[in-house]
């Protein structure tokens, strides 16, 4: 997966919640010494190496080391910033932040050779550690700066490389705030992007509205229609139809945005007849929390990639494969993470405390760990040299 997106659209909470749920479904679970995924080993044939790949040079939330969780960071197999890091770009040669990422950007392009050779590493050894019969499942977090994926070549050719070097088969994940629906100038800019980004790197594609738990909070009001329209962005002559719109409203509830000038309706008017042929550019509702809508995005994702997964452990085959409904491969879902939290009785959770549980198990593993060790340790340490 290639995880793009502006500042702020949620491309680095995604990546792990998708590090999170790959871990519940049984595709993935664990990290070696070094940070990096393995496979998890179980039953079925859908278990693969996880692997999170930091190509931003500005972002500093990532850590190398499996330790990072202490400090409040997340692990990534391979950082870009070990190669050029976007604050040193600019105190260097005296750049401002978008121009120190797109010389990070093109600097990466002229020094492919440490990408390549850092991914083929990682698939060598994680083919070793899971005998070579798991697939490597890598999610590149991306920068914020959509220029790059928008209109620069350098970020097309990094991928084109790839592709033909190691064979990767990508497809892009788009995320958008959900908040630019309460603007009609914000969604249409959001969609003209989308499709820019389409046309620009001519790769397997799905666009996502990030952060959807927030409509039902009231966050910035409710939108002008209904939230299936905006899922299809198809018809997109209605926002100018919205009310609000050319009295300054935006087509938001809020009633705080710019408003579509009159004078460009005509300009606007062709931009969305535009969009419309082109018909490429739909949206997938993301709730990081949700397990319904995590599932439902992977599940596509997984079409695009052309990859198969069984269900987790005690789940059996998928339900889609053995012709079950929608629900009954959604409840196989649930009964799998519930069989791997070992819940009492036959209790189930959402996927909310499923998501907060998952860390206190893993922080409660990594304590006993510990413990055995620094227990073996005194028990060595008593014990007399052994003779040869």
């Amino acid at each position: 997966q290639v995880v793009l997106g502006a500042a702020g659209s949620g491309k680095t909470t995604y990546c792990s919640g998708l590090q999170h749920f790959l871990e519940l479904q049984g595709r993935w679970q664990g990290q070696t010494e070094d940070g990096e995924g393995i496979s998890n080993g179980g039953d079925g044939g859908g278990g693969c190496v996880y692997a999170l790949v930091n190509l931003d040079p500005a972002n500093d939330t990532y850590e190398h080391r499996d330790g990072g969780g202490a400090r409040g960071k997340a692990a990534c197999a391979l950082d870009v910033r070990d190669l050029v890091c976007a604050q040193q770009v600019e105190e260097e040669f005296k750049l401002g932040p978008n121009g120190s990422l797109v010389f990070c950007m093109e600097f990466l392009e002229k020094n492919l050779d440490w990408l390549v050779d850092g991914l083929a590493a990682l698939e060598r050894r994680h083919a070793s550690a899971s005998g070579g019969d798991r697939d490597m499942y890598v999610v590149f977090d991306c920068p914020g700066q959509v220029e790059l994926f928008a209109s620069h070549d350098s970020f097309r050719n990094i991928l084109r490389a790839l592709e033909r070097q190691l064979g990767f088969r990508f497809a892009c994940v788009h995320c958008v705030d959900v908040q630019l629906c309460s603007d009609a100038n914000n969604y249409l800019a959001a969609v003209m992007l989308s499709l820019s980004i389409m046309l620009q790197l001519e790769l397997p594609h799905v666009n996502v509205l990030t952060k959807c738990d927030l409509l039902g909070k009231g966050a910035f009001g409710a939108l002008p229609l209904p939230f299936d329209y905006y899922l299809s962005a198809q018809n997109l002559s209605h926002l100018l139809l919205s009310p609000g719109v050319e009295a300054g409203g935006g087509g938001g509830g809020g009633g705080g945005g710019t408003g579509l000038d009159p004078k460009f309706r005509r300009l606007t008017e062709g931009l969305c007849d535009l969009m419309e042929d082109f018909a490429l550019v739909n949206f997938s509702p993301l709730a990081v929390e949700d397990a319904k809508s995590m599932h439902h995005l992977v599940k596509t994702l997984d079409k695009c990639l052309g990859f198969v997964a069984a269900m987790g452990a005690g789940a059996g085959t998928s339900a889609g494969a053995s012709g079950g409904s929608w629900e009954d491969e959604r409840n196989a879902f649930v009964q799998s993470l519930d069989a791997s939290m070992d819940l009492p009785g036959g209790e189930s959770l959402d996927w909310g405390d499923h998501f907060a549980q998952l860390d206190a198990r893993k922080r409660e593993a990594a304590r006993a760990a510990r413990e055995a060790q620094d227990a073996a340790a005194q028990a060595n340490a008593g014990k007399p040299p052994r003779l040869n």
